[in-house]
């Protein structure tokens, strides 16, 4: 139930109306104020009263602010749904309604928005209400704190801040949250961490979620996971992940999901390049920009992909792969995708055969800022190539120095494979 005092409050300040102004002949001032801070019982011919003199109908109001709250409630449902037009057409219902002054509903509200522009992928849209409009509340109640935390993980996956993510997401009161989807959220920014056991647990969790809400295309994405998730841990053989990823792909191709399926195709591609396969790898990886994914970041990412085949199979003449290479770091760039940019800048260096730039790059750019942004799978894989080049120069003063900047162990010997 709504407080009617604060509804008062609100119809009052929005008229211009003083507290003596609005109470003369029925309330004190004093009386009042407590009216509107609920601190006191009021008798519902003084509440018609003062209604009556600002011209609205109290129990109309509470039955606006009660659908509205129906509404809200049923925006957090389609957004773990995902379902756009469901989720825009409630967004436009809702902010018909004036309901500022009930301020949980108000943060609430503003925290499922700016979870839907994430979905959408304007990050910086709702970065603006994440990090401006609700900053200026001071006291957040616990259902919506644990939900800004939960959206904040969100952002945080999004800009790949990874550690982050896990801390805002960790923030949230598992037991009491209405909302079990945020293991999905867990499962990927642990992945991404390259923490696999906790990865795990989380990804079957929100399967569970997902499978008992019958939100089927949800499942497909901890399927998606799980399956990433097998291949770290080398449990599967090539063909077993070649099925799946066709079957994956299959489903998503019924479900008419292009999102979806790029990021399928995009980790199959991934595969095949780990393994070698660097033709269909490249195939993959075009065609995963073929699907145009609603994330420009995913796009960039399957680009870089591509290049990365392309260089390492010696697939392309060198003029056509130095283009593609500064196309990439220029889209990176005017995006805001450092880590991308420098990935991209990186090639550019190892194509011109400049070993002293490339390993200067890497050392004083690239690692440090995939280190600050906790990228562990790039971090690792181009970690070893200054480690290498540190050995064969005999450089212990470097080596010592990179050891201690980072907190690292190096193994100088023989790796396990």
């Amino acid at each position: 139930m709504f407080d009617k005092g604060s509804i008062i409050q609100y119809f009052r300040q929005k008229k211009g109306l003083t507290q003596e102004e609005l109470g003369h002949g029925i309330c004190s001032k004093t009386h009042l104020s407590k009216i509107e801070r609920g601190l006191t019982e009021v008798s519902d011919e003084t509440i018609s009263l003062l209604c009556a003199r600002m011209g609205f109908d109290i129990d109309e109001e509470v039955k606006k602010l009660n659908n509205v709250q129906k509404l809200i409630e049923s925006l957090q449902k389609q957004l773990i749904f995902q379902d756009l037009e469901k989720i825009e057409e409630l967004i436009f219902e809702i902010e018909i309604v004036d309901f500022d002054f009930i301020i949980p509903l108000f943060i609430r509200y503003n925290l499922l928005k700016a979870r839907y522009l994430l979905l959408i992928n304007k990050i910086e849209d709702s970065k603006k209400i994440l990090f401006s409009k609700l900053k200026k509340i001071e006291k957040i109640p616990q259902p919506e704190e644990d939900l800004l935390n939960h959206v904040l993980g969100i952002y945080y996956i999004q800009t790949n801040e990874l550690h982050k993510s896990i801390k805002f997401l960790k923030n949230v009161s598992l037991e009491s949250y209405y909302n079990q989807e945020i293991h999905y959220h867990l499962a990927m920014a642990y992945y991404y961490s390259e923490a696999y056991i906790s990865a795990y647990y989380h990804c079957h969790k929100a399967k569970e979620f997902f499978v008992k809400t019958n939100n089927y295309e949800r499942v497909l994405d901890t399927e998606s996971i799980i399956l990433m998730l097998l291949e770290e841990e080398n449990q599967l053989d090539f063909s077993e992940i070649n099925d799946r990823y066709e079957n994956l792909i299959d489903i998503a191709d019924k479900l008419k999901d292009n999102n979806r399926k790029h990021l399928l195709v995009h980790n199959f591609a991934y595969q095949l390049y780990f393994r070698g396969f660097f033709e269909r790898s490249s195939q993959m990886y075009l065609l995963a920009m073929e699907l145009k994914p609603g994330s420009y970041y995913n796009l960039i990412t399957s680009k870089f992909g591509y290049m990365r085949c392309l260089f390492d199979g010696s697939l392309i003449e060198r003029t056509s792969l130095l283009e593609l290479i500064i196309e990439g770091k220029n889209e990176a760039k005017k995006a805001n995708l450092y880590q991308y940019e420098y990935l991209f800048e990186l090639y550019e260096l190892k194509l011109a055969g400049n070993e002293e730039q490339y390993f200067s790059f890497l050392e004083n750019t690239l690692l440090p800022y995939l280190n600050e942004i906790s990228h562990t799978n790039y971090f690792n894989h181009y970690l070893k190539d200054l480690k290498d080049f540190y050995v064969s120069q005999k450089d212990g003063d470097k080596i010592l120095n990179f050891i201690k900047s980072y907190s690292i162990n190096l193994v100088l010997g023989d790796e396990k494979k």
